[in-house]
């Protein structure tokens, strides 16, 4: 098995395909820790958006954008509602 290099923050996060579907969240412990930092600095600085830079497997740079939302309105549309449309 290839390990990981510790130093980067692997992410992978799987979303929702349909509903009650489980999100799954892959990470190595670098990748884990920016992203808890992306949701700490997103409670923090509510106006503000946390974003953790990471790494998928490919090494291929993106970014994880963590925000604070305070109604129904904001936190749509799910992704699996954006497909049927």
């Amino acid at each position: 098995m290839n390990e990981l290099a510790k130093e980067y923050p692997f992410v992978h996060v799987y979303a929702q395909q349909k509903p009650r579907q489980p999100v799954i969240i892959k990470a190595s412990t670098e990748g884990l820790c920016v992203l808890l930092n992306a949701i700490v600095t997103a409670i923090a600085y509510q106006e503000n958006n946390g974003i953790a830079e990471v790494f998928d497997g490919d090494a291929e740079a993106y970014e994880v954008i963590v925000k604070v939302v305070n109604t129904h309105d904001e936190l749509s549309p799910v992704p699996y509602q954006i497909e049927k449309q």
